[in-house]
């Protein structure tokens, strides 16, 4: 079978040296023994009917309309690409001289009427080049000034190159503001020919590398021959050349080992960049990092986007992490954020902390939607002040009721003591907490993950989402611009973001025809499980431990007795010390799906696993009701805790019928139940259920841990037996205390260590 070749684009304004990069590209490319033809596209050189078309539209007896003379360039185009891929699919190099591009700053940036729209004459662009999309486009750029120094020199050319100072600024804008909505390579064409041909054909090396090092026959590399330099050889490692920007010991921290970590000195930038050239490469990295990186000249941005060409955006993108943090953010809103698997965040605890607190301009932490508008506005805000006096009553009486009522004894009521008892206090109070408190929402993330959230939030029908994820895309972009060029491109990711917000208006219309529920609901249920019988599992317990196929180890093991397979199972499970000790993998073939109606500050604690599958929730509303905690009742408060619901439903029910469910549910409170589902594989369910029971976990998730693991245990008796960790104490002040013990004694140990 023959090996495909290559389809390389230059693009660019007059005079800037395309014809000549292009040369001089395939005299290397020739030398290094492939197959190479220049063309100019559409031109003279693949095409009969495309060399006629071509001929019309320079003829000046035809007077042709903008609109015609944009179907027969993009007629002969369509002609020429059958022909290019052709040759492409045998094995030839095609090296063009001009693409659609130059259509688009011909027929729209250079004509001051604009007969046509933008998005038609791209349409039409596209439609016309389908058949095959460069592997390689750059697009070379120099100053208007040194273009008109070079015309003067040259030959007239075609119509289109024959432009006024004046036109070949609007050229080279249009050509820099297509490069920067499409994420093209541009290259400085003002300096040396040489310096442009190295950078053209580092590029070009990266899309050979693409294609596959197969294609690579000779015995001179083709980037050496691309080049005219040799490798760095893994013995040069421990000496790296001293006029680098960076000694190589500078970035990485052991220049010899095989195992070694990048160094703060280094980019976070250029590490991703250097990792990602890891995969076509044979190199030891920190040879890459001496030959390719470390005296790279121009900022970070530029040496990602022509990486990223070369290896597209996911694969760099998931290289490169940043911090973000959002403030002021709704509890509506951080769950949001945190839908997203792939990243790490911390936010503000309501188990921790005392919501009674103003800021500086006397106002409670709260956000107010900028959908409520008028007298509703003013509603709302009287409304949650009132709910917030209440809750900061609620809160300090509980605090002052658990410290009066402690068992524990005067001589042993330290520091530990007085946090257990605060946290107590804040555990019963939070649930007086409406959705619209605001929180600090602090992320960790790949800039993969942060397009994927931007897209998401941007997608979001309320507007403090759309607003966070435009902001969140303006931050993230001051720190690695590269990667997020195409987040809100038309056609790019705000097309991925329309996707999404039209195929949820489309579920919220098939969502109304169902019919409304007509008993209450059960706090935990277990809908569905895999498999049957548990022991099904035991085959590939033993599979990474076997020679023998799936199917071979099934057929055995399923004529084994009911003992053998137990003794097989236990024994993989083997003698777990804590709960950290999970056992391995053949646990993920079983599988549990659960459907759950708790309060929402329970659901936001357990929303924190992640690394779970169809993790969904309901709308919030306050029909499912709410719990009144004991230590409320046991205080007295229980009126007043009951009087704050009332109000919320109230005021719910007004915003409902204004402006719907979605902005309404900013007035539910965290401890309005809610409806929300999640499938969990085994293995899963032991980090689950033995960390949410823990002692120092909130009593409303606790329960919801113990309860899944009944439910396992009613099917899967010998996997439930297995989850040793489940905790079942609840006495809320002993679990409190010994957690806060805890914290305290490692708190004291890192002082002894520091003296």
């Amino acid at each position: 079978m023959t090996e495909r070749g290559l389809y390389i684009v230059i693009e660019g304004g007059q005079g800037v040296g395309k014809t000549t990069q292009a040369s001089m590209l395939a005299q290397a490319l020739t030398a290094s023994g492939m197959s190479v033809k220049i063309m100019r596209e559409p031109d003279s050189q693949t095409d009969a009917v495309a060399r006629q078309l071509r001929r019309l539209t320079q003829n000046p007896e035809y007077d042709l309309s903008k609109r015609t003379e944009v179907l027969l360039y993009n007629a002969a185009r369509s002609q020429s690409l059958d022909k290019i891929k052709m040759y492409v699919d045998n094995g030839i190099v095609c090296i063009v001289d001009r693409n659609y591009i130059s259509t688009l700053i011909n027929q729209y940036y250079l004509d001051a009427d604009k007969p046509l729209d933008y998005s038609q004459i791209d349409l039409i662009n596209s439609f016309a080049t389908e058949v095959i999309n460069p592997d390689v486009l750059l697009i070379l750029d120099a100053p208007v000034e040194m273009l008109v120094q070079r015309k003067q020199s040259a030959d007239k050319g075609e119509r289109f190159d024959n432009l006024s100072s004046s036109l070949l600024e609007n050229a080279r804008s249009g050509y820099l503001q297509e490069a920067k909505n499409r994420n093209i390579p541009v290259i400085d064409a003002s300096r040396p020919t040489h310096d442009v041909h190295q950078e053209i054909v580092t590029h070009v090396q990266y899309a050979i590398n693409l294609v596959g090092d197969k294609q690579v026959k000779q015995s001179v590399p083709v980037a050496a021959t691309l080049r005219n330099e040799s490798e760095i050889s893994i013995g040069t490692i421990s000496n790296p050349k001293t006029d680098h920007k960076h000694n190589l010991s500078d970035v990485v921290t052991d220049t010899k080992s095989n195992i070694y970590a990048i160094t703060e000195n280094l980019s976070p930038t250029t590490a991703a960049a250097a990792m990602a050239r890891l995969s076509r490469r044979g190199d030891d990295m920190r040879t890459i990092l001496v030959d390719e990186f470390l005296d790279q000249k121009g900022s970070d941005s530029d040496l990602l986007r022509r990486v990223i060409t070369a290896y597209g955006d996911d694969s760099v993108q998931q290289l490169n992490g940043l911090h973000v943090v959002v403030e002021r953010a709704s509890n509506l809103l951080t769950k949001k954020i945190e839908w997203g698997r792939l990243a790490a965040y911390l936010e503000q605890s309501t188990r921790y902390i005392f919501y009674d607190q103003k800021d500086a301009d006397g106002k409670y932490k709260y956000f107010t939607p900028q959908e409520i508008t008028d007298g509703f506005r003013e509603l709302y805000i009287t409304t949650l002040d009132s709910i917030f006096d209440r809750y900061s009553q609620i809160v300090r009486e509980l605090y002052e009721y658990v410290q009066n009522n402690s068992q524990v004894p005067k001589k042993e009521q330290d520091a530990a003591w007085k946090s257990a008892c605060r946290a107590q206090a804040c555990d019963a109070a939070r649930g007086l907490l409406p959705v619209a408190t605001t929180s600090t929402v602090g992320i960790y993330a790949s800039a993969q993950s942060y397009d994927n959230m931007i897209m998401r939030l941007l997608a979001d029908p309320t507007a403090e989402a759309r607003h966070t994820g435009q902001k969140i895309l303006e931050e993230v972009r001051k720190l690695a611009p590269a990667f997020f060029e195409r987040t809100d491109q038309p056609g790019k990711g705000a097309s991925r973001s329309n996707y999404q917000y039209t195929n949820s208006l489309k579920m919220r219309q098939h969502a109304q025809e169902l019919p409304l529920p007509t008993e209450l609901p059960e706090d935990i249920q277990l809908t569905s499980y895999w498999p049957h019988n548990e022991l099904e599992i035991v085959p590939h317990m033993l599979y990474s431990f076997s020679d023998l196929s799936e199917s071979a180890i099934v057929s055995e093991i399923s004529q084994r007795s009911y003992d053998e397979k137990t003794r097989i199972f236990e024994d993989y499970i083997g003698e777990r010390l804590n709960r950290r000790m999970k056992p391995g993998r053949a646990f993920e073939r079983i599988s549990y799906s659960f459907d759950i109606v708790s309060d929402y500050g329970a659901f936001r604690d357990l929303q924190r696993h992640r690394i779970v599958s169809d993790l969904e929730w309901q709308e919030l509303t306050p029909k499912y009701g709410f719990d009144i905690p004991e230590l409320v009742e046991k205080a007295g408060l229980s009126d007043i805790y009951e009087s704050c619901f009332d109000d919320s439903a109230m005021i719910y029910s007004k915003l409902f019928e204004e402006y719907g469910s979605v902005v309404a549910q900013y007035v539910t409170l965290l401890g309005h139940r809610m409806r929300w589902k999640l499938t969990v594989n085994a293995r899963e369910a032991f980090h689950f259920i033995e960390l949410r029971s823990s002692p120092q976990g909130h009593r409303n998730y606790r329960r919801i841990a113990q309860k899944m693991h009944q439910l396992i245990s009613d099917v899967h008796p010998l996997t439930a037996g297995a989850m040793i960790f489940v905790n079942k104490d609840e006495d809320p002040e002993l679990t409190r205390l010994a957690a806060e013990k805890y914290t305290q004694s490692k708190l004291a140990k890192l002082q002894d260590t520091k003296h």
